[in-house]
């Protein structure tokens, strides 16, 4: 009868190690029925992104468009910005169509076009957010990837759906969330870095207005560490370069 306490002493320890592995087990199947959701993914994105004060960013965009009413060609630019709040931001776009330099200069904006070899230059607001705004609402003057650029898109362009969440997938070997939202006129999808860093890494955007479905697609990668000189900022006319005036939209057409 010596043996029972050892015997249920084991026992006993068989049992809670039996219970505290089924306990471990369960936890990582709870975790895995737990989606994200993916307004609350894109909310934070654009807060933690409206917060820096510095970055540069090389993308490669395609967007599509028609030839002729015959089929659907698709573009290729790359775009290199630098961008340093409160008012200063230079984006250089190269590719199929565009060769295209922009700067703001806390208050002074300036575009530089390659292929003509023509710039203009305007007085505008200080802060990147309220220049960006002057430019389009006053020139139609649109900057590439505006909106990833102002500080509140969490107020501007806030999710309107709870959206869909497809699960992780790698973007240049960064593990990301991989969302998706439906409108009245656009699909679009966005890949959202999934560590402390919730950096937009990629984004799809699929026209619905169009019977095409055209398609435009931007791959982000970030550079957050490099401090930035205020030389980049500063445009210097090539040789040769032809200075004009821009004319508010509307006018002189």
């Amino acid at each position: 009868m010596h043996w029972k306490k050892p015997f249920l002493a084991v026992v006993a320890g068989v049992l809670l190690v039996g219970n505290a592995s089924a306990a471990e087990l369960k936890k990582p199947k709870l975790m895995e029925n737990v989606v994200p959701v993916p307004s609350a993914l894109l909310v934070n994105s654009y807060q933690y992104m409206g917060k820096l004060k510095h970055f540069s960013i090389d993308a490669v965009t395609t967007s599509d468009d028609t030839w002729l009413d015959n089929m659907v060609v698709t573009y290729t630019h790359y775009v290199h910005i630098d961008l340093k709040r409160p008012g200063q931001l230079h984006i250089s776009t190269t590719g199929d169509l565009k060769e295209k330099e922009y700067y703001l200069n806390n208050g002074h904006f300036t575009v530089y076009d390659a292929l003509t070899n023509y710039y203009a230059e305007l007085e505008v607001p200080k802060t990147i957010d309220q220049a960006l705004d002057f430019l389009f609402d006053k020139y139609d003057v649109k900057s590439p990837l505006a909106n990833i650029l102002y500080t509140d898109l969490d107020r501007r362009i806030p999710p309107t759906s709870k959206g869909y969440y497809f699960g992780m997938s790698d973007v240049d070997d960064v593990a990301c969330h991989h969302i998706g939202f439906v409108s009245a006129t656009q699909e679009y999808q966005v890949w959202i870095e999934a560590d402390e860093k919730p950096l937009i890494r990629k984004f799809v955007i699929i026209d619905k207005t169009e019977p095409e479905l055209l398609r435009s697609g931007t791959l982000l990668r970030w550079n957050l560490d490099d401090a930035l000189d205020d030389g980049l900022f500063y445009f210097h006319p090539p040789k040769g370069a032809v200075k004009i005036d821009i004319e508010p939209a509307g006018e002189g057409v």
